[in-house]
C-alpha cells in the first residue's frame, strides 16, 4: 500500500468574507496519477480537518483508506454524512432569529446570543456563542453532521482551549492552546499510553506510530511524505518507516529539509517537483532527487482556430506593475490597429494582481481618451452607430481571476496565445497552455517552451511583439506549434508521469 501524508493544515473560513482561490498541492497532484493509473493509496491525515469529507468530494479523491489521527481519537470510523441544521440546537424561548445572506443571527432579548456560520454547501460550519456582546465560544461543526470541537475565548476574542468531541457529545481530549498540554477523558483511557501530555504533538506522533501505522511493511509499503516546515510533526518521526519525501515550492521544507539530513543523511529518499528544488536538494543535501512534475498534462485542445479574433492571454501573476504597464501598453498599440481581429485578456490568480489589471484598463482609458472604446462598454446599439460615425476602435480588452483549475481551462479555451513574463514561471499555467495546445512567449528559458516551436523566448519587452507577429496571424507556425505541444502532453500524461514513479515505490 501507498501511504500518502499530505500537508493540509488550513480549515475552511467564513465564505462570506473569504475571497476564492486557487490552491496547489504536492499530494493532490500525486493522488491524480496514481489514480488514473489504478496504484492504490491510503491517506494518513496528521491534522484537524474537520470539513475532510467535504475536501474530498471537491477534489473527487477516492482513497482505499483514510488514517486520520483526530476520527481516532473522537472515535470516527466512517464518512457518512447526516444533516445539522440551526433547529437542532437547544436556544431560549424568546430566541430570534435573523436570516442574512451568508449567516443567522440570533437575538434574546435584544442583544447578540449567536451567530451561525454555513459553508457553501449550505452545512453549518460553526456557531459564535456570545454573553454581554463578548464572543465566549465556539462550536464547530464536522462536515458529516456532528459538534466536533468547542472553542473557549479570552477576554480578548482569543482561543484558550480546544475540546473535541465524538458523535454522542462525549469530550475525548482537551488541549490548553497557552500551555499545548493535553488531558485526555479517562473514560477513553484505552485510547493511548497515558491521559496527560506535554505537547499534542507528542500525542499525535504515538496515535500514528502505534495505531494508524501499526500495520505498516517495511518491505512492501510506501510513505510518502510531504516535507512541511508547518507540520505539527517533527519529520524524523517518520524516518524509521523508510519514507520518500516529496518536496516542492508549494510549501516551504528547508527547515525539515535541515532536520531529516542531520538525522539521516545516507538513507533519505527525496523527490522534487521541478529543477529549483532539485538544485536546493543537492545544494543542501548533496543529494540527486528525482524529478516529477506536479501538474500532468490533459489532451484538451482549445477552440481558438474557430475564432475570427484572436485572444491573446496575459499572465501578470508574476509581473511588476511597471512590467505589467509596459507590455499592456503594447498590447494595445496592436489592438487599435486591427480592433476586429485581434483581443486582449489579462489573468492572474491574486486579487491584488486583478486590482492591477483594472487599473492599466483604467489607465489606457485615461491615456488614450477618444482614441478608443471598450466593446464591453458599448454594448447597444445607439453606441454602434456611434462608433462607426466616429470611426473610434472598439477593443475587446477584459481581466479575468483564475480561483479554480476549472476557470484555467474555460480561459485557455478561446486563447490564441499566453503571454507568461515573470521572472518566476508558472508551472500550471505552462502545463494547461500545452494541454490546449496554444504558443507561450516567456522571459527566460525553460523546458517546457522550445524556442520558435511551441514559444519563443522574448528576452526584452519589446521581443514581445516579434513574438506575437510570429503566431498571430500567421496559421502555419501557429499550427507547428499545436504539433509540438501534442508532442509534449504525452510526456506530462499520468501514464508517462508513472513510470518516473515506479522506481520509487516497492513492488
Amino acid at each position: 500500500m501507498n501511504y500518502l501524508v499530505p500537508a493540509w493544515h488550513r480549515l475552511l473560513d467564513d465564505w462570506s468574507w473569504t475571497i476564492p482561490r486557487i490552491e496547489f498541492d504536492d499530494a493532490v497532484s500525486h493522488i491524480k496519477v496514481f489514480q488514473e493509473s489504478q496504484v492504490p493509496y491510503s491517506l494518513v491525515i496528521t491534522d484537524y480537518q474537520p470539513q475532510l469529507s467535504t475536501k474530498l468530494n471537491q477534489l473527487t479523491v477516492s482513497p482505499s483508506e483514510i488514517l486520520n489521527v483526530f476520527d481516532y481519537l473522537q472515535g470516527i470510523d466512517h464518512l457518512d454524512n447526516q444533516i445539522v441544521t440551526y433547529r437542532d440546537f437547544t436556544w431560549p424561548a424568546d430566541a430570534y432569529f435573523d436570516f442574512t445572506s451568508f449567516r443567522i443571527i440570533v437575538i434574546v432579548k435584544g442583544r447578540l446570543y449567536a451567530k451561525i456560520t454555513f459553508d457553501t454547501q449550505g452545512k453549518i460550519l460553526w456557531v459564535d456563542y456570545f454573553v454581554n456582546d463578548k464572543h465566549t465560544r465556539r462550536l464547530l461543526l464536522d462536515s458529516r453532521g456532528f459538534v466536533s470541537r468547542e472553542e473557549l475565548f479570552d477576554d480578548h476574542d482569543q482561543p484558550v482551549q480546544h475540546i473535541y468531541y465524538d458523535e454522542q457529545g462525549y469530550w475525548r481530549i482537551k488541549h490548553n492552546l497557552s500551555t499545548d498540554q493535553v488531558e485526555v477523558n479517562d473514560l477513553f483511557s484505552s485510547l493511548t499510553k497515558q491521559l496527560h501530555y506535554d505537547h499534542l504533538s507528542e500525542l499525535i506522533v504515538e496515535v500514528i506510530q502505534d495505531r494508524l501505522l501499526s500495520r505498516f511493511n517495511l518491505g512492501e509499503d510506501n510513505l510518502i511524505v510531504t516535507l512541511d516546515d508547518q507540520a505539527q510533526i517533527n519529520p524524523t518521526k517518520y524516518l524509521q518507516y523508510q519514507p520518500l519525501f516529496s518536496l516542492s515550492h508549494w510549501h516551504p521544507y528547508q527547515q525539515s529539509l535541515a532536520k531529516i539530513n542531520d538525522k539521516s543523511s545516507d538513507r533519505l529518499k527525496l523527490l522534487a517537483d521541478n529543477e529549483e528544488t532539485h538544485a536546493v536538494i543537492k545544494q543542501q543535501t548533496d543529494i540527486d532527487a528525482p524529478i516529477i512534475p506536479l501538474f500532468q498534462s490533459r489532451f484538451n485542445l482549445g477552440h481558438s482556430q474557430r475564432l475570427s479574433q484572436e485572444r491573446i492571454g496575459l499572465f501578470i501573476e508574476n509581473m511588476t506593475d511597471e512590467e505589467v504597464h509596459q507590455v499592456v501598453e503594447l498590447i494595445y498599440q496592436r489592438l487599435v490597429k486591427k480592433p476586429a481581429a485581434e483581443a486582449l485578456t489579462i489573468l492572474t490568480y491574486s486579487v491584488e494582481k486583478m486590482q492591477l489589471a483594472q487599473n492599466c484598463i483604467n489607465q489606457l482609458k485615461n491615456k488614450h481618451q477618444g482614441e478608443f472604446i471598450l466593446a464591453s462598454e458599448a454594448p447597444d446599439e445607439v453606441e454602434e452607430i456611434l462608433t462607426k460615425q466616429t470611426e473610434i476602435p472598439k477593443l475587446s480588452i477584459d481581466a479575468q481571476r483564475i480561483t479554480t483549475p476549472a476557470e484555467i481551462g474555460r480561459q485557455f479555451d478561446t486563447l490564441r496565445i499566453i503571454i507568461d513574463w515573470g521572472t518566476t514561471l508558472d508551472e500550471f499555467l505552462q502545463i494547461t497552455a500545452i494541454s490546449t495546445g496554444i504558443p507561450q512567449l516567456c522571459r527566460q528559458p525553460n523546458r517546457r517552451v522550445k524556442d520558435y516551436k511551441n514559444g519563443i523566448i522574448c528576452s526584452t519587452i519589446p521581443d514581445i511583439n516579434d513574438g506575437l507577429n510570429y503566431f498571430i496571424g500567421n496559421l502555419k507556425h501557429w499550427n507547428q506549434s499545436l504539433v509540438y505541444d501534442v508532442q509534449l502532453m504525452n510526456q506530462y500524461s499520468a501514464a508517462e508521469l508513472m513510470t518516473k514513479w515506479q522506481p520509487l515505490l516497492k513492488k
